[in-house]
């Protein structure tokens, strides 16, 4: 493999010629998430893009980053490209506190609330002071998650119930108070929740929409952790796939990811998503009252990646139409995939924290 670097990218291999695996400087992956990430990339090669450029970053990319690897359409890459670098995070989800309130380069003001009843109730906030406020604006009904813009799955994450425990928090995590110039999310906390994906996927030879749920594992601390994904997958858009679905909180995950879907392009039209995955939360504030909200946007090769591209498999090699597929993140020291799935990863060591074992399977019907 030939090695070079670029604008902040890593590159590995050259960039004609089929699917190119491309290192985002950032944030460092675990082995089980590299060892997806090249078992994607593998697999694109072997059935589903045999011709042209088409590249795989580690990350949502920069309109520059794209420039620079020579990236034109949509169907040369996995994943996204974004005009400002907060537009990738979860801060797009949620209006500030007040037009004069602290924001980045390129701030839209009226996009979010055209999100209004596609998320969680929630405010952004890039200082110390409009954190504040936005917390005090939705204690009143309840505690509060607070959230790094910047943070990955559900890592980074607090729940204070009142100002006097977000300032006592504030003077204890310094990953928080770090991270406030950055940005930070503040919802309102969800009881009992069920998580969804709801995604979309354009590749060379097809384009598929799914609706998952996430699984969740325990480590052997008992510290819980994203434990994969079961998706059912159809053939075309969300709306082949809303076609499929039957189930009210099924379908209204579907639409409002797809309305929040249609709303980053309306508010930034530069974007250009080619793996797109939206984390829909279901359930219950303190007041009792039933919230669904899209919770996070991924415009990135991510957990449920193995899953799609099997699914892509399975749905360009016949007629079908539909196919379901799991990704699963095993932590049980003797964990073993069933019979017929193909592991991705298995760990040298159990280091107690970390997956042992992560596999990819059509389920038996």
């Amino acid at each position: 493999m030939r090695h070079a670097r670029r604008e902040g990218l890593a590159m590995t291999g050259v960039l004609t010629g089929g699917p190119v695996y491309v290192p985002v400087e950032g944030r460092q992956l675990a082995e089980h998430e590299l060892a997806a990430h090249h078992w994607v990339v593998a697999r694109l090669g072997c059935h589903l893009v045999r011709e042209g450029m088409y590249v795989v970053p580690s990350d949502t990319l920069s309109v520059e980053q794209a420039y620079a690897l020579g990236i034109h359409w949509v169907d040369q890459f996995f994943g996204g490209i974004v005009p400002f670098p907060f537009v990738g995070t979860k801060l797009i989800s949620h209006p500030l506190v007040a037009m004069h309130a602290s924001a980045p380069k390129g701030w839209r003001h009226q996009h979010p609330h055209r999100l209004s009843g596609l998320v969680v109730p929630g405010w952004g906030a890039f200082s110390v002071e409009d954190l504040h406020e936005a917390a005090g604006r939705l204690l009143n009904e309840g505690a509060v998650r607070l959230k790094l813009g910047e943070g990955r799955g559900g890592g980074q994450q607090w729940v204070v119930a009142s100002l006097a425990s977000l300032k006592a928090l504030l003077e204890e995590e310094a990953a928080l108070a770090a991270g406030i110039e950055a940005g930070v999310v503040v919802e309102r906390n969800l009881r009992h929740p069920v998580t969804l994906s709801v995604g979309h996927v354009i590749l060379p030879t097809l384009s598929l929409s799914y609706l998952g749920y996430q699984r969740e594992a325990c480590d052997r601390h008992g510290v819980a952790h994203y434990g994969g994904s079961r998706l059912c997958c159809v053939r075309g858009s969300f709306s082949m796939l809303l076609e499929m679905l039957g189930e009210p909180n099924e379908r209204l995950a579907v639409e409002q990811a797809r309305a929040y879907h249609a709303a980053m392009f309306e508010a930034f039209p530069e974007l250009v998503i080619s793996r797109a995955n939206y984390d829909v939360i279901q359930g219950f504030d303190a007041r009792g009252q039933w919230h669904s909200g899209v919770l996070e946007q991924s415009w990135r090769i991510g957990g449920a990646s193995p899953a799609e591209i099997l699914a892509a498999e399975c749905l360009s090699s016949g007629s079908r139409q539909r196919v379901d597929t799991n990704y699963v993140e095993c932590y049980e020291a003797n964990a073993a995939a069933p019979e017929g799935a193909e592991v991705i990863y298995r760990a040298a060591v159990d280091s107690g924290h970390a997956p042992t074992l992560t596999y990819v399977e059509v389920p038996a019907s």
